[in-house]
């Protein structure tokens, strides 16, 4: 081809065109972005590519500058020879001219070393930027601080977006076919562009094309895509730019801008593709394998073949193999169709038409209402009240309300017999006060017999937001089952929760639970509801283990104490059993006593009859107390046969003493000496006792003067 200033007007024009083509597709895409709604919606995919389209305006528009600069240097070289030849070879004038009459050369070369590479880098600032402010809003979408915009004409949108797609290919193709002719060479940057409009384009007419089978997520993933393949292109322009400045420059070679991208440009020129794919093949084999009669026979073949395989995975896809522990449903653009299949084979048409959900309908499922524990061995696989629940749950565990502990009905009749007043609103304040309460609870469910499929499916979405852990079903069922546990936790007392009756308020919160489940029709089974944690909130904690040692030491107390009274009792009554029994008696006498005591005194034989009775239950027991009545009986027994013994004897000496008194006691007092005197030293004084003094020391006693040991028992006797 003749490259002169009419071949580059050409490519000026063709520039031209791409600017136009590039314009209108990004300007009908951004006013669709924008008015595509009933009122005045956005749609935020088309407004991605809207960005990424219209800042490939400044590539056709440094493509127009360069090329008709190319154009004003081919003209200015035509005057120049023309120039030369009216001067008549004269070619030291000519020499001497060349630099002053070459502006336009001059301005090529500028334009190569300076306007290209700047163009370049605004377009890279360009697509950066528009990157990060798209995954900015990302951000703010899935912090639910924005809202993803999708337009509701769907088929305007699919037919829009793969019309431009093909545009932008066939013009892309245009230019690239002439951009392999070399005075063309720098149109290889605008077709790339160009290119990626018809990818752009097409994968936005993919997303939304599945929204006609109700999938949302893909036009979603597509919108997350743009911003990536913006920063994948700037990158590559950035890098371009970074080699050409080391790039040793060929003269007479045509300088490629960095914005012409290579890897564009295998899309748009995709037989070059291919070409290189069998230069690789040939040159891995040493010989042209692409020319042998087998690699022919694979190309003629390769559409059967290609044909056979998409036939093959069709008809797979129409067959569905469920299991003896799971259940399939059959979904059409979203919608279920007929009913709930069993284990077996289940037929169905291929995707997208129709798809298959299955599900497992036997294993349990567990469900965390709260944070979940951390898994951990050692020392911190041990659960008490005192630890830091911060660093053993990921995350922080919100308190449930309960009814704090009441006094003990026990306890409230013990104060009432020591005649302990309690009001009634304090009485009311013991029950009424609320405590807190740390809890990690979790719900063991599995999916009903029977149709319970069909409602659990319907009861909610299986989609899980963005940054959320749990699914729209399975929030839903935290909100029930918290609402439930919420409600009955506030009836129940803290020992309640915290003692020996957690498994009987696990299972009221089971029940409650599946009785709200079965209201909203989820088709759940609720197999347990475990409650691995329970403990006071907070700092609280430690007290009550304080509170929990103060009453185990009082209930130890109690223990010893009745084990005191039942050992004595039974050590005092004999049989523990009877010791009510004996006691209701004792309680009878007494009160008979005081109330009949004063009339008939204790003479009364209904009050002798009841100690007789007493008595008698007593001996059977055969305790302490039967023990001292017995001695009791027997020492009064024996003093009043020594009493009797005495009287005879007094009784018998009174006929004595009457026929000689004076005789009778001096025979007395000297049986008194002889009994205390008969063993000691006696002295004989023959001086009158007038004139003898005695002076005595008592330093230690004098058995002459004890007269208490020579009385014997019956002197004692009859002393008394």
């Amino acid at each position: 081809m003749r490259i002169d200033h009419h071949a580059f007007q050409r490519a000026t024009r063709v520039a031209g065109f791409g600017f136009l083509v590039q314009l209108g597709i990004g300007l009908t895409i951004l006013i669709f972005s924008l008015v595509g709604g009933e009122t005045v919606p956005q749609d935020t995919a088309f407004l991605f590519g809207s960005i990424w389209i219209l800042l490939g305006l400044p590539v056709w528009l440094g493509l127009i500058i360069l090329f008709n600069q190319h154009k004003l240097e081919q003209l200015e070289a035509l005057e120049e020879d023309e120039l030369a030849a009216t001067r008549g070879g004269d070619a030291e004038s000519v020499f001497a001219a060349d630099e002053e009459i070459r502006v336009a050369a001059r301005r090529l070369r500028l334009m190569h070393n300076w306007l290209m590479p700047i163009l370049s880098l605004l377009i890279t600032l360009g697509l950066g930027g528009s990157a990060w402010l798209m995954l900015r809003h990302l951000g703010r979408v899935a912090n639910d601080q924005a809202e993803f915009l999708i337009t509701p004409h769907v088929g305007w949108a699919v037919a829009i977006a793969l019309a431009f797609s093909a545009v932008s290919f066939i013009v892309s193709r245009f230019v690239a076919g002439m951009a392999k002719q070399p005075a063309w060479q720098n149109l290889r940057g605008g077709a790339a562009y160009m290119v990626g409009n018809s990818l752009v384009t097409l994968a936005i007419a993919v997303g939304i094309g599945f929204r006609f089978f109700k999938n949302d997520e893909i036009i979603v993933a597509i919108a997350y895509a743009i911003p990536i393949f913006l920063i994948v292109v700037a990158a590559e322009i950035l890098l371009n730019f970074i080699l050409n400045l080391y790039r040793p420059r060929v003269a007479d070679e045509t300088t490629r801008p960095a914005f012409d991208s290579k890897l564009l440009s295998l899309f748009a020129a995709p037989d070059n593709l291919v070409r290189s794919i069998n230069e690789a093949i040939n040159y891995q084999f040493g010989f042209d394998i692409t020319s042998s009669w087998g690699y022919q026979l694979l190309l003629r073949s390769f559409a059967w073949l290609l044909g056979l395989g998409v036939a093959a995975l069709v008809v797979l896809n129409m067959i569905v193999i469920v299991e003896p522990h799971q259940q399939a449903v059959k979904l059409s653009r979203g919608e279920m169709v007929g009913s709930v299949h069993g284990s077996g084979v289940m037929l169905k048409l291929p995707w997208p038409f129709q798809s298959a959900e299955i599900y497992d309908v036997t294993s349990v499922r567990a469900l965390p209402l709260t944070g979940r524990q951390v898994t951990s061995t050692g020392a911190d696989a041990v659960q008490l009240w005192t630890d830091d629940l911060g660093r053993k749950f990921d995350a922080p565990l919100d308190p449930f309300l309960v009814r704090a502990s009441a006094v003990d009905l026990d306890e409230f009749s013990a104060l009432r017999e020591q005649n302990v007043e309690i009001g009634e609103e304090q009485e009311a304040q013991l029950t009424r006060d609320f405590s807190l309460l740390d809890a990690e609870i979790v719900l063991q469910y599995r999916i009903k017999e029977d149709g319970g499929l069909l409602d659990y499916l319907r009861f909610s979405d299986l989609q899980a937001g963005r940054r959320q852990r749990l699914t729209m079903r399975q929030a839903a069922l935290k909100s029930i089952a918290l609402r439930e546990i919420a409600l009955e936790l506030s009836g129940v007392q803290l020992d309640q929760v915290l003692g020996a009756d957690r498994s009987v308020v696990a299972e009221r919160l089971r029940s409650e639970i599946q009785a709200a489940f079965d209201a909203q029709k989820a088709g759940i089974d609720l197999v347990a509801v475990n409650l691995p944690l329970m403990r006071p909130a907070g700092e609280a904690s430690a007290g009550f283990e304080e509170l929990s040692v103060s009453n185990q030491a009082r209930d130890q107390f109690i223990a010893n104490a009745r084990q005191e009274v039942v050992a004595g009792l039974a050590q005092l009554i004999g049989d523990p059993d009877r010791v009510e029994q004996i006691a209701a008696e004792i309680d009878r006498y007494n009160e008979m006593r005081h109330t009949r005591r004063q009339e008939k005194g204790e003479a009364d034989p209904a009050l002798v009859a009841q100690r007789v009775r007493i008595e008698q239950l007593l001996a059977e027991t055969g305790g302490l107390a039967n023990e001292e009545i017995v001695q009791a009986e027997r020492d009064r027994w024996v003093s009043l046969m020594e009493a009797r013994t005495q009287a005879s004897r007094l009784r018998g000496q009174l006929a004595s003493y009457r026929a000689a008194p004076n005789l009778y006691q001096e025979r007395e007092t000297m049986l008194v000496y002889g009994n205390a005197l008969g063993e000691l030293y006696k002295y004989v004084i023959g001086i009158d006792p007038a004139r003898v003094d005695f002076d005595i020391e008592l330093r230690e006693l004098n058995p002459m003067f004890n007269f208490a040991d020579a009385l014997d028992a019956e002197e004692r006797g009859s002393g008394q």
